[in-house]
């Protein structure tokens, strides 16, 4: 059966928030939320995790957030079913120095080392992979806040994916796109996604999809308001 992976930011795990929505909404339908060790993990085992499994779970569709979306977007380099990140960093470098300069200061010896090791591999890392990825038209869809006090505007990671899918913006949520107002109406991101999938929970609307596929729409009310909207 085929699934969907979730892979969570810097400082989170495999029970984040976002993953457990995503097992709401697709009940029915495995939902991997691995655990990965970023301080531990190099960029390039990482990525090797992914791959196995991907392969082992059959997966149709990854998402990412943040540190986790930049991985997604580096599993393009061997994944071809649809991509949504969320937030992704595309300045790993930067952002990496920022989120660990306070720590830097605190460690030292071996964990010092560690960290600024680190910092290297990814250095590296971005250059052989995340630079050279594919870019295969349409298979990156982007969900971004327009308020990222973290990463910013997000023009430099349109610029490096000009061929994109779908690009889904918000306001007022932040880098952690998780500040829905109560009272607004918050479509997250439409996720088009091939194959035979169970249709469980949520709000199902049938109609035409393209391909000859149906599509259907999930929906999560909070507070009489939409919290969160997918399309199948």
């Amino acid at each position: 059966m085929k699934s969907i992976m979730y892979v969570h930011g810097y400082g989170s795990d495999g029970n984040a928030t976002k993953g457990r929505i995503l097992r709401e909404m697709f009940d029915g339908v495995p939902v991997l939320t691995p655990t990965f060790d970023y301080d531990r993990l190099s960029p390039w085992e990482v990525q090797r995790q992914l791959v196995e499994l991907c392969s082992r779970e059959h997966v149709a569709m990854m998402v990412g957030s943040s540190m986790g979306g930049y991985h997604t977007l580096c599993a393009t380099s061997f994944f071809e079913g649809p991509v949504w990140a969320i937030n992704p960093v595309s300045d790993i470098k930067v952002t990496l120095q920022r989120i660990t300069s306070p720590l830097l200061q605190q460690l030292e010896g071996v964990g010092k080392a560690l960290a600024e090791l680190r910092l290297a591999e990814y250095e590296q890392f971005d250059a052989e992979v995340f630079r050279c990825l594919p870019g295969r038209a349409g298979q990156v869809n982007l969900a971004l806040s327009t308020d990222d006090e973290l990463l910013g505007d997000h023009s430099g990671l349109l610029r490096l994916f000009p061929l994109h899918g779908r690009v889904v913006w918000k306001d007022g949520c932040g880098h952690r796109f998780m500040r829905f107002g109560l009272n607004r109406c918050r479509r997250w991101v439409a996720v088009s996604v091939g194959g035979d999938w169970a249709v469980n929970g949520g709000a199902a609307i049938a109609g035409s999809g393209r391909k000859g596929r149906d599509a259907f729409f999930f929906t999560i009310y909070k507070n009489k308001s939409v919290y969160l909207q997918f399309k199948i």
